[in-house]
């Protein structure tokens, strides 16, 4: 058997599952959402030889699988037994609360939607009180907010250091081809001087050192840079508290190819030899080569 880690993530409907999985997955963690119980053997196998394609799994297995639930116990027990790392995270919450929670997001419960909200609730109970009694750990998320629950996540399972870092994206595009759909913020830099109205420099990009020249001289450029490096600076522990394993920064131009470009290479050189982040660089609309 490898090193490799196996969470299973269980609880009652409106717990917080899904917010725990998303927050596993930006940390690294392989998730499968709702995983059958008889292809948990055949995933744990594939994680678990000698080249597996990952170091940590994240799956959760709650009340949409009801027929198998009783099984999930002897099948964790079984694959323990075997020397698999395995541990099983139960979310728990009060009924007040998942009622609540159901009541504003305006959710069908999945166990039975001719049951209602309070028998639903009650019966997801008796289901799945084998998994909380199987549980290595209990989380009671009551008047836990999200932001709660992704913090506890990331400081009970994301010591390994690497996994400490954000994934920092500086992504370039034009504005007339439409905005990133990824984008977490963006920035319009179609203010600065434009190099296409420069003989010699409209058939170059921004990552040639004289457009750059000529963005980086232009009036406003610098202070622009620095204020957005700042504010940067002042955003990043804020999402990194917060759990986020992920942030994509978009800057903008008229065409994707001058402006743009040269400032996202600028800025994403700031960050790049410092942490705790990894930098990449997307040229969405510059032809690729």
């Amino acid at each position: 058997m490898t090193d490799t880690e196996f969470l299973i993530i269980s609880g009652y409907s409106g717990s917080g599952k899904s917010t725990a999985l998303r927050s596993l997955e930006d940390m690294g963690f392989y998730a499968v959402d709702n995983l059958p119980v008889d292809l948990l053997p055949a995933f744990v196998d594939l994680g678990s030889g000698t080249n597996p394609p990952f170091s940590r799994a994240v799956l959760v297995m709650d009340i949409r699988g009801q027929e198998t639930v009783r099984r999930y116990p002897e099948a964790i027990r079984s694959l323990r037994d075997k020397g698999v790392k395995i541990a099983l995270i139960f979310l728990d919450a009060s009924l007040d609360t998942l009622q609540r929670r159901f009541s504003e997001t305006r959710r069908v419960h999945p166990l039975d939607p001719a049951l209602s909200l309070p028998e639903a609730l009650e019966r997801e109970r008796e289901v799945l009180e084998p998994l909380y009694q199987t549980a290595d750990i209990i989380v009671d998320t009551t008047g836990m907010s999200p932001h709660d629950l992704r913090k506890l996540m990331r400081d009970r399972f994301g010591a390994v250091k690497e996994r400490d870092k954000m994934l920092l994206s500086f992504v370039s595009f034009a504005f007339r081809s439409g905005l990133p759909r990824e984008a977490d913020l963006v920035f319009d830099v179609r203010f600065l001087a434009n190099p296409f109205f420069v003989e010699g420099l409209r058939e170059r990009d921004g990552r040639d050192p004289e457009v750059r020249e000529f963005i980086e001289r232009a009036p406003g450029t610098q202070e622009f840079v620095d204020r957005l490096v700042a504010f940067l600076d002042f955003l990043l522990p804020k999402y990194l508290e917060e759990g986020r394993g992920y942030l994509t920064i978009a800057i903008g131009c008229t065409g994707g190819k001058h402006r743009s470009v040269a400032i996202a290479e600028m800025v994403s050189g700031y960050f790049a030899d410092r942490g705790p982040v990894w930098v990449q660089v997307r040229h969405r609309d510059l032809p690729e080569g």
